[in-house]
């Protein structure tokens, strides 16, 4: 079949090219025209992304993928259409929704009748089908009769897509049950995994969001008894390890906040819904507050952090993916120099201009500061003589093996774990 995959950015060209490696005929559409060329070079924008560089150079040697600047004549030659346009949150905390509203009202332009709409990614309840489906209908087709809508969140991982894409059950929703079937006939199709039908596309909808509320508010309970530990100078690695030898426990690791282009925003597409929200609510709150609980504690330690050379390390929202959607290495960069402190950044997968385009100066070394923290753990940090970085190393997301800080001669400062003496 013929398939326009519209956005072809983090999560969009690895969908697009597994589709094509199936031996489909894969349309991705962007607006933006130098990433377009690049592609169709078969020159790979997201190196990071296991298995994407060589997929993507298979199916556009094959010819089964091309990717273009012209939504609307991909959509009128395609049978399907996905869309993978990111949402995320304005300024107000609640979806940003122009970029897909643009994406939705340019692919109606092309629908062919028979044509199966499915809105890939991740929205407020009731989206679909108040807001999405309305602007398909657009130039005069009939929603149901002349094409089909569905919804299916993407529930993919950045760096590695193309192996979640059959790792986990694919869930659809039709706007109507015969969109859903067809959507779900579709995946089954494309990537041969476990399909979960339900029974509306507002189900769908629902089920991604309660995916990442679950995970935010599993983060602020890991927060909290971190703090608790504090209090009493335990360990809560070892309290949630004991706590999940139960198999009914599956406490997540606390740390600095949460950062990316999920667990930060999801939940705020049910604080800005109907029905109740307090709990999605405070989960942000208590996870949006442990940037400056960390340095304020790192602030104690030290007796003031005014005119500190701190080095915060690893400006990615996590480990090894060059991403800096939500992160919360910004947040203890201001958190730290509100306090006075001269800040640095280093991460060795960005450019000095990626640095500083986050508000830090580059670290024209990695020694001699007063702090280091160690915001994402990436693998090249694996070996460092952290003494000789700085005299005590906070580890923001409890990744280092602590003996091996204390070791090269520095102190360690864990999120819920006791300092070194």
């Amino acid at each position: 079949m013929n398939v326009a995959v519209v956005g072809i950015g983090r999560i969009g060209l690895p969908l697009a090219a597994t589709i094509a490696s199936k031996g489909h005929q894969v349309f991705g559409c962007d607006i933006n025209a130098s990433l377009v060329e690049r592609i169709n070079r078969a020159e790979n924008p997201i190196p990071d992304e296991a298995g994407l560089g060589a997929v993507l150079k298979q199916v556009v040697a094959d010819g089964t993928f091309r990717a273009t600047t012209e939504t609307a004549s991909a959509v009128a030659k395609s049978q399907v259409v996905l869309f993978a346009v990111r949402v995320d949150i304005d300024a107000e905390g609640r979806a940003d929704l122009q970029y897909l509203f643009s994406a939705a009202e340019e692919a109606a332009k092309g629908l062919q009748p028979g044509t199966l709409c499915i809105f890939d990614t991740t929205l407020p309840v009731g989206t679909t089908r108040r807001e999405l489906a309305p602007r398909l209908e657009a130039t005069g087709k009939k929603l149901g009769v002349d094409f089909h809508v569905a919804f299916s969140p993407e529930r993919l991982l950045m760096g590695r897509v193309i192996e979640d894409l059959t790792k986990y059950p694919k869930v659809v929703g039709g706007v109507d049950p015969e969109a859903g079937e067809k959507a779900a006939a579709f995946y089954r199709e494309v990537f041969g995994g476990e399909v979960l039908q339900l029974a509306s596309a507002e189900a769908a909808e629902l089920s991604k969001l309660a995916e990442g509320a679950y995970r935010d508010l599993n983060i602020a309970l890991a927060n909290e008894l971190a703090m608790i530990a504090d209090v009493h100078g335990i360990d809560v690695t070892e309290v949630i390890a004991a706590a999940n030898s139960q198999p009914y426990s599956h406490i997540h690791v606390p740390g600095t906040g949460v950062g990316g282009h999920c667990i930060p925003v999801y939940p705020r597409f049910l604080m800005q819904g109907e029905g109740p929200s307090a709990l999605p609510a405070l989960g942000r709150q208590v996870n949006d507050a442990m940037p400056g609980y960390v340095v304020r504690r790192a602030e104690e330690l030290l007796g003031g952090l005014a005119g500190k050379r701190v080095l915060i390390m690893g400006l990615t929202f996590r480990p090894d993916v060059a991403v800096t959607f939500h992160t919360n290495a910004v947040d203890l960069l201001r958190e730290f120099s509100t306090r006075g402190a001269v800040v640095s950044g280093h991460d060795p997968l960005l450019t000095d201009a990626g640095v500083r385009e986050l508000g830090f100066e580059p670290a024209a070394s990695m020694a001699g500061f007063d702090l280091a923290v160690v915001h994402s753990n990436h693998r090249s940090y694996a070996g460092l003589a952290w003494g000789s970085i700085a005299p005590l190393v906070v580890d923001a997301r409890n990744a280092l093996d602590r003996r091996v800080v204390e070791d090269t001669g520095a102190r360690y400062l864990g999120v819920g774990r006791p300092v070194t003496n």
